[in-house]
């Protein structure tokens, strides 16, 4: 009897040593997709929280960072990988990061949670995740499209920045949104101290609309083809300071907004909040290039809008407006929108399909008219152009 009872308690603790064995089968992809974004730390850096799960620390470790590495790829509100079919090309790329995701960290943190789920091992960390590489290594298999090789394709905008609101930091923004945009090649122009409105732009302005937004119609002088505005914020918490920087950006021609986001420091405490603005600009300004690249290879295939301004004299005007008109509809994509007009001055806006620049838009209708006098270039600026119609009388250049 003595012997069975042994017997029993051995066997009940080599049961119960079996119910407590971790099993825990690695896989190609991640155990867990639990990760969230902590800051981005540079124009080509991400800071992320990620989680994974094994039978050690160091399994659960290795998993973690397969996490961090799928939300760069697919996770947030901001992945690289943003359509299904980019996803399904870049599956087999994806396998071969997850099997050597240390290529791609530049930091790990000290473990920030640890605890035993279901008799394994789950561990949280922060990871500096090299997003540049990744996207470079994602465009060199043609799985996305970089910026580069969009800018060889279809040109890429030119892009004035302003501060808005916010003061000096607005303009600390300003200056780490332009550092980005170039950084993605994009052409950036901020406004210098004594720059003007073009006297045209701003006639135009005052006809159009009671309400004009001066960003905008520097925007137009400059001939930029989208304009952004920065504003800034500030917020005091429980443990410091946390930067808010909201990103607006707008198509200069027709000054249609063209997307908006906000970007987050980070809360601590500092001696000089210019640090925090970066960082919420850092955080922003991949969402900021990703609407920008979305519209604008939308703009490549169904047409770029321009601003056109026509000059003629009150004889004339009519008969140019209705030549003028006649053409862009030949030209346009989309309906004609005429903006505004007087006896001798009109304005549309013309959306055109491969036709890239405001001069060559001068010299597709120069060709085709057919009204009276001869069309001139005043000006031809990015998408925006002024010509006159000469020869028959003196052009009223002012404006009604």
């Amino acid at each position: 009897m003595r012997k069975f009872l042994v017997f029993m308690l051995v066997l009940a603790l080599s049961l119960a040593g079996c119910s407590n064995k971790c099993d825990f089968k690695k896989q190609q992809t991640p155990a867990l997709y639990e990760a969230s974004f902590v800051e981005s730390s540079g124009t080509g850096e991400m800071m992320i929280k990620a989680t994974g799960i094994g039978c050690s620390v160091e399994e659960a470790l290795e998993e973690a960072k397969k996490t961090a590495v799928w939300f760069v790829l697919e996770g947030g509100d901001k992945p690289i990988l943003k359509t299904q079919a980019e996803k399904t090309r870049a599956y087999g790329l994806e396998i071969q990061m997850y099997a050597d995701p240390v290529k791609y960290i530049r930091w790990v943190s000290d473990i920030k949670s640890k605890k035993k789920e279901g008799g394994k091992t789950k561990v949280t960390y922060l990871f500096k995740i090299d997003v540049a590489m990744i996207q470079q290594e994602l465009a060199a298999a043609e799985i996305i499209t970089s910026t580069e090789d969009l800018g060889e394709s279809i040109g890429l905008p030119t892009i004035s920045v302003f501060a808005d609101k916010g003061g000096d930091f607005a303009k600390t923004a300003v200056s780490a949104l332009q550092e980005y945009l170039q950084d993605n090649s994009f052409e950036v122009y901020k406004a210098a101290q004594g720059d003007t409105v073009n006297k045209i732009v701003a006639k135009m302005a005052a006809l159009e609309s009671a309400e004009t937004d001066p960003m905008h119609d520097m925007a137009l002088s400059f001939g930029t083809d989208i304009y952004a505005k920065v504003n800034y914020s500030g917020v005091n918490g429980s443990v410091g300071t946390k930067a808010s920087v909201a990103v607006e950006v707008f198509e200069t021609a027709t000054g249609k907004m063209l997307g908006t986001t906000t970007g987050y420091s980070a809360e601590r405490r500092v001696t000089d909040a210019n640090a925090l603005v970066q960082e919420a600009v850092n955080d922003a300004s991949a969402k900021v290039i990703s609407q920008i690249r979305k519209e604008w290879m939308k703009m490549s295939k169904k047409g770029k809008p321009f601003k056109l301004v026509v000059l003629s004299n009150s004889t004339d005007g009519a008969a140019v407006s209705d030549a003028v008109y006649a053409v862009l509809k030949g030209l346009s994509t989309k309906p004609v929108k005429p903006q505004a007009g007087g006896k001798s001055t009109f304005s549309y806006i013309v959306y055109l399909k491969d036709i890239p620049n405001a001069y060559e838009f001068f010299m597709a209708l120069k060709k085709a008219y057919s009204g009276p006098g001869q069309l001139e270039k005043v000006s031809d600026a990015g998408s925006f152009l002024v010509i006159k119609a000469a020869g028959n009388g003196e052009v009223e250049l002012v404006i009604e």
